[in-house]
């Protein structure tokens, strides 16, 4: 590991009051990792801040401090340079001179190194963000540092070389001898011939299949000279039954050189779907020359009626133009649900009639001593109020678009309202109205308690008749916009995740509560709460669901605290949405547990579906790490039925011992059946508006879509251990040249600007010559060796790279867009 100071860009002008005067102070601040160390029993990493004092002016030893956002904190006893840093809340901290503590001010030019151990840093989403000066006699008022720079670091993780050996599993597979559809259909039989149009075929479908044929008019345009339907044979689009499939989104495809293209849907979203998979059967369009099809005949259903995706829109916002266009992915690839997180402690996106305190405080983020006017600062949004990606909301009319947007292309958009824990946002709001109508806290209240990620003030009080007035309004104000978007509310999330120890507890409200209804348990409040919330959903005729701890009961055994599936809530119709999974942590079969007790169950891993998580150790990555590294293989690894039998590694990429699933529960049965599908999740803590979004999301999204559409591949049931990585082999290789050599590049043309992952080379030395390899076929390999960072004038990989100096190489996709680089250098 090495780091360096990068040279400064920008210059900071601030003021820093002192008396009646007021003196510009320009400050410059770096950060950089020094090295990592073991302290005490864990591994740790020594950072530190210089900050220097660009001015003509001095700045004070005391009278001020410089917050800023970090995943990890320091270190207690750790900060040297006569600073301390504390934490303000959740991931906010601040760096304070301390009294007495040998710091005796900045005179102009000079400069002050802060070094600190904190948790070991991973990669670049743990690098403070967004810092910015607050002095004592304006404590509400925050001034950016924008002369701010984080260091890049390396690590010998996730080598080029360890990246050819992943490679090696790869074979390139000629365009022509690949699968013609994905996700992967049931059945797919070549024909003979083609079917040339050279005119704009018309499209011949019902009325109930209106939105349909103009969607296949919209994408068939851009091939023909004239958009008037010519002499062709007709597209034909219809409903009726597909032989053999009784899923509703069955489809049947036909494409006959003479009798032109019929699809048969099941239902109007079976028929999208078969124009989903004619549209991969076309080329990219040449000069409106017309069009050639080859024959062919597919008949396709989902293996799940559920392939779902969350976006967590909470934490950090993404506008409504970007969930429009994921809206559009989510659809191209026969994903059918669309999963929003609308709310969290960080912010409240969506406007509620009749309480807009959820919008004007919880959705604003900006520097604030009380949280009475808007949040505080997360995940490097900075002090300034009304800045994209810490604050923002749909409106009304955003929202109803939204739904609508997506009940076109067949997609169900379930909001999520998080509760009773990770409610910060909308119990700040309601504590800033004049009334107490919809409060959701109780003012007396003096339990302690701090969630997982840090907030002593993020839940809602259960034993107040106001929480279940305030959570009514709001179920009743979505279920009507999405009336008004002609797509009726059918199931709505509920959170129901991470409530910490130690709540209610201190509450008056509570223990009164407690004492009028017989409780003696505090953790029955929960059941109380969730019975209250479940009344609220059926009166609006809605599905309750939410994450997997409404689904469980805590207990003991043998002296230890543990969960079992709550039979009450799954006689009741509870959907249950499971991420733990994690090996070694005790609920690896957690999601199977619940589904052979009852519970509809959506299976949304962690180790391997959690979009968020980094793609693996290399520093340049985004992501966190706290349940593994979820990169391409991960979703396409994954066996939804059995996941036991495929999970070979821990979270940190180790061997795993077979052992930690002995004893686990398997699905029975009536298990399977109720498992309702998959879903990947990707939440938001360390991506905003800087096109990471859609980098953390594809190549990913492949693995997920076809993991919820295709049947168990064939790998995936051979009992035979040789048989079966034979066959995986094969079924890898086809789908990474699938992705690397049709769907990446028919994106770059139907979705301009998708700022999807590009793969970073493997490199390996073999004699005096390097050979480079690449996860993903279809991209063009360029290199150097003079320093330089490749570019799109650089010379192209055509074989083995003499090795002299430092190579370095990189892949560029067909519009010419780099991914990472890779680099060897002599030893």
């Amino acid at each position: 590991m090495h780091s360096r100071l990068l040279p400064a860009v920008l210059l900071l002008g601030l003021t820093a009051r002192t008396g009646a005067a007021q003196t510009p102070t320009v400050l410059q601040l770096r950060w950089e990792l020094v090295g990592d160390s073991v302290a005490t029993d864990f591994a740790a990493s020594r950072a530190a801040f210089t900050l220097t004092n660009r001015g003509a002016n001095p700045l004070p030893p005391s009278g001020w401090a410089i917050y800023f956002s970090a995943l990890h904190s320091a270190q207690p006893g750790s900060v040297g340079g006569g600073f301390v840093i504390e934490d303000v809340i959740a991931d906010l901290h601040r760096v304070v001179p301390v009294a007495g503590g040998g710091f005796a001010g900045l005179a102009p030019g000079a400069s002050v190194r802060i070094p600190y151990l904190t948790d070991l840093l991973l990669n670049r989403s743990f690098v403070p963000k967004g810092p910015y000066v607050v002095f004592d006699s304006a404590k509400d008022v925050g001034v950016p540092v924008t002369d701010y720079v984080a260091a890049r670091f390396e690590r010998r993780v996730a080598t080029p070389e360890n990246q050819f050996t992943l490679d090696s599993l790869t074979r390139v597979i000629p365009v022509n001898e690949l699968p013609p559809v994905f996700p992967t259909p049931v059945t797919v039989t070549p024909g003979t011939g083609s079917l040339r149009l050279t005119a704009m075929p018309p499209v011949d479908a019902p009325e109930a299949l209106k939105s349909e044929a103009a969607f296949a008019a919209e994408y068939l345009r851009p091939y023909f000279a004239s958009t008037r339907a010519g002499s062709a044979p007709a597209l034909r689009l219809e409903i009726g039954v597909v032989e053999g499939q009784t899923s509703p989104e069955a489809y049947s495809l036909v494409v006959d050189p003479v009798q032109g293209i019929r699809i048969v849907g099941v239902s109007p979203a079976g028929a999208f779907y078969g124009l989903q998979s004619l549209r991969s059967l076309l080329p990219a369009p040449t000069s409106r020359a017309g069009l050639v099809v080859p024959a062919i005949q597919v008949v396709d259903a989902p293996r799940f009626g559920y392939r779902g995706f969350m976006l967590d829109v909470a934490r950090n916002f993404h506008s409504k133009a970007q969930v429009l266009r994921t809206l559009d992915l989510l659809a191209r690839y026969k994903l059918n649900v669309f999963h929003m997180h609308l709310t969290d402690d960080e912010g409240w996106r969506v406007e509620i009639a009749g309480l807009p305190e959820l919008t004007t405080v919880g959705a604003r983020r900006g520097h604030t001593l009380d949280s009475k006017r808007f949040l505080q600062p997360a995940f490097g949004s900075g002090p300034l109020v009304d800045r994209p990606w810490g604050s923002g909301f749909y409106s009304h009319a955003d929202y109803v678009e939204i739904v609508r947007y997506a009940a076109a292309r067949h997609i169900e958009v379930i909001p999520e309202i998080e509760m009773p824990g990770h409610a910060r946002a909308a119990v700040k709001a309601m504590e800033a109205r004049a009334d107490r109508q919809y409060s959701l806290s109780d003012p007396d209240d003096k339990s302690v308690y701090a969630s997982v990620q840090g907030y002593p003030d993020n839940v809602m009080n259960s034993a107040l008749e106001s929480t279940y007035r305030f959570i009514e309004r709001v179920v009743t104000d979505l279920a009507a916009m999405h009336r008004e978007a002609g797509a009726p509310l059918r199931h709505i999330h509920m959170g129901g995740d991470e409530v910490p120890g130690g709540v209610w507890v201190g509450s008056p409200a509570v223990q009164a509560y407690m004492q009028a209804h017989g409780l003696t348990n505090i953790d029955d409040l929960w059941f109380a709460f969730y019975g209250r919330v479940e009344q609220i959903l059926k009166a609006q005729g809605l599905a309750p669901s939410g994450w997997e701890e409404i689904a469980v009961r805590k207990t003991q055994r043998d002296g230890r605290r543990t969960t079992i599936p709550n039979p009450d809530f799954a006689a009741r119709g509870w959907r249950a949405f499971v991420w733990n999974n994690v090996p070694g942590w005790g609920a690896e079969d957690l999601a199977y547990r619940l589904a052979n007790g009852g519970y509809d169950v959506v299976l949304s891993p962690v180790t391997n579906l959690y979009f968020d998580l980094a793609w693996n150790p290399n520093p340049a990555e985004t992501g966190l790490d706290w349940g593994g590294y979820v990169d391409l293989r991960k979703p396409f690894d994954f066996i939804p039925l059995d996941y036991y039998r495929n999970t070979r590694l821990d979270r940190r990429g180790n061997p795993l011992d077979p052992a930690v699933f002995a004893g686990k529960d398997r699905l029975t049965d009536y298990g399977r059946a109720h498992i309702l599908g998959v879903q990947g999740n990707l939440w938001s803590e360390t991506i905003g508006g800087d096109g990471l979004l859609e980098y953390m999301l594809v190549p990913k999204l492949f693995g997920v879509a076809e993991r919820g559409w295709a049947p168990d591949p064939d790998w995936a049931t051979e009992r035979d251990a040789a048989r079966a990585e034979s066959l995986y082999r094969d079924a890898w290789s086809r789908f990474v040249n699938v992705i690397g050599q049709r769907e990446l590049p028919r994106l770059d043309r139907e979705i301009p600007g998708l700022n999807y992952r590009i793969p970073v080379p493997g490199l390996k030395v073999e004699g005096e010559t390097v050979r480079c390899s690449l996860e993903l076929p279809g991209f063009t390999l360029r290199y150097t060796t003079d320093g330089s960072e490749p570019t799109v004038r650089s010379a192209t990989v055509r074989g083995a790279i003499p090795m002299r100096g430092t190579v370095r190489v990189a892949a560029f996709s067909a519009t010419g867009r780099k991914g990472q680089t890779a680099r060897l250098t002599t030893p």
